[in-house]
């Protein structure tokens, strides 16, 4: 870790405190819903979750987290960072694929604990480490062969198996990079 990369429990300490430069104190429910100062609430981990979304389709490409170095790095440079949870370590996105996200809008919600990035990909336009464009690329199978459980609405099923897991159905029809090309033996994100 770089000496200005700061750990999520670092980035707690400077939101408690009243946060570094780049962020406002926490000083009353007006000032954080209806001012004008950037004043984000950090969890216990020093993390703030971050929505990403494409800014000409409005497409979700991913959701992921900042600590508040990778939060002042975003505002900073136009590029998105983000906290990699599982590396534990700030990260550009698009340093290693090369797939970066060109910041068009960040915005905050109502009490400034979720920020939402509208961004332009480069390259392929792709977000996903597994290659695909949105790392939300499968979606839950509503209704199906189960037919209703107890409590469901009268004609809609759960889309759960009796004994089985709910079924996903792929949304994207085919990857834009081939991660091994991209990544090579690098390990995956994804823990279990």
């Amino acid at each position: 870790m770089k000496p200005d990369d700061k750990s999520p429990a670092d980035a707690v300490a400077s939101a408690v405190s009243g946060g570094s430069g780049a962020f406002a104190a926490r000083l009353s429910v007006e000032q954080v819903e209806e001012g004008f100062a950037l004043a984000p609430k950090f969890d216990a981990e020093g993390l703030i979750p971050c929505i990403t979304t494409d800014a000409v389709t409005g497409e979700v490409l991913m959701l992921g987290y900042m600590n508040g170095a990778a939060l002042e790095k975003t505002i900073a440079t136009g590029e998105a960072h983000y906290w990699s949870r599982s590396r534990q370590c700030l990260w550009r996105k698009g340093a290693t694929s090369g797939l970066a996200q060109k910041v068009e809008e960040v915005r905050v919600d109502d009490d400034q604990d979720a920020v939402w990035l509208r961004v332009r990909v480069a390259g392929s336009g792709a977000s996903c480490h597994v290659g695909y464009r949105s790392c939300f690329y499968r979606s839950v199978e509503l209704g199906g062969p189960s037919g209703s459980l107890a409590g469901d609405s009268p004609g809609i099923s759960s889309g759960i198996s009796p004994g089985g897991p709910a079924r996903l159905r792929l949304e994207e029809s085919r990857k834009t990079f081939d991660p091994k090309a991209v990544y090579g033996d690098a390990p995956k994100p994804t823990q279990l």
